[in-house]
């Protein structure tokens, strides 16, 4: 068991030490960026759009300067879809920024997945005719694919761009924005738009439909939930673990069996659920008596970092 250990480890060493553009892993997660791609695109052309609701953020945003320019220019409609392309073009500035600042294999899998996104809202067509005819409907379904789609690009290590990146780069310079507060801020001037150029009943749908999506994304995006690990154990090396596979913190003290009356390790950290699985695997290869409890739906207070 031992040798087996020691042999797992030396091959993840291995593989760390690789160009992480050549790791079979970077195709499969490029793989899930484009079905979750594909899963968004479909959903927001076939189902949200024909049904005149929006989307919010960057893409809705993108979504009301294709209808200026198709009021300004006559004849742009005969092009297609342009949201798709506004889209990629709102996000150059950005994604320039932001490659000296992030790191290049997480920013070069984000700008993946905007492409993604640009080309398949662009090429898949907007029926005149969407997949639900109750507005009700096309909003709780095309809301919940919308979250499952971008929420499985999300899990693959990326970021869809647009608002995320413009969070995180504003959270750099003052700790008082945040990702969530950049997309609030913007949802509110995209839909508050909204309520001069639609009339109210789709405005409402779309901010329901935006609030089903952002729900689905969280319970989809396993990083967004935080889990604490209790991990009892007689090795003096685990907490290592902890740093090496999740860079997480880990607190430590002494326990002893109140039936064995045997000295043993407690180990406290704070992990994402997504880290947590991994972690799980890692600890019962290192320790197969290892003795763990896994609390989910916590709260945090203080220097817990969460991580895309």
């Amino acid at each position: 068991m031992k040798k087996s250990a020691l042999s797992n480890e030396a091959a993840r060493q291995a593989q760390e030490r690789t160009s992480p553009w050549k790791r079979p892993r970077l195709w499969r997660e490029l793989a899930v960026i484009f079905l979750g791609s594909l899963l968004f695109a479909a959903s927001m052309n076939c189902i949200v759009l024909p049904t005149g609701m929006y989307s919010g953020g960057f893409l809705g945003l993108a979504q009301l300067l294709r209808m200026g320019l198709e009021s300004l220019v006559p004849g742009l409609q005969s092009l297609g879809d342009l949201a798709g392309a506004i889209y990629f073009l709102l996000n150059l500035p950005l994604l320039a920024i932001a490659w000296s600042r992030f790191g290049h294999y997480f920013l070069g899998k984000t700008i993946a997945c905007v492409l993604f996104y640009s080309v398949l809202l662009a090429v898949i067509p907007i029926p005149e005719v969407g997949v639900f005819d109750e507005v009700l409907t096309a909003c709780v379904i095309g809301g919940l694919l919308c979250g499952a789609g971008a929420g499985l690009t999300l899990t693959a290590g990326c970021s869809g761009g647009g608002e995320e990146i413009l969070g995180l780069l504003c959270a750099m310079k003052n700790p008082w924005f945040s990702v969530g507060r950049i997309s609030m801020l913007l949802n509110i001037g995209v839909f508050g738009t909204g309520l001069f150029l639609f009339d109210r009943q789709s405005v409402v749908y779309s901010i329901l439909m935006a609030g089903v999506m952002y729900l689905c994304l969280d319970r989809v995006h396993l990083q967004n939930v935080m889990v604490a690990m209790f991990i009892i154990t007689k090795r003096e090396d685990m907490e290592k673990l902890v740093f090496q596979r999740a860079g997480r913190g880990v607190t430590r003290w002494v326990g002893e069996g109140a039936y064995s009356s045997q000295e043993t390790d407690i180990l406290l950290t704070v992990v994402s659920k997504k880290e947590a699985l991994s972690l799980r695997r890692a600890l019962q290869e290192r320790d197969p008596n290892v003795f763990a409890i896994i609390c989910e739906d916590i709260s945090v207070v203080g220097n817990f970092q969460k991580r895309v």
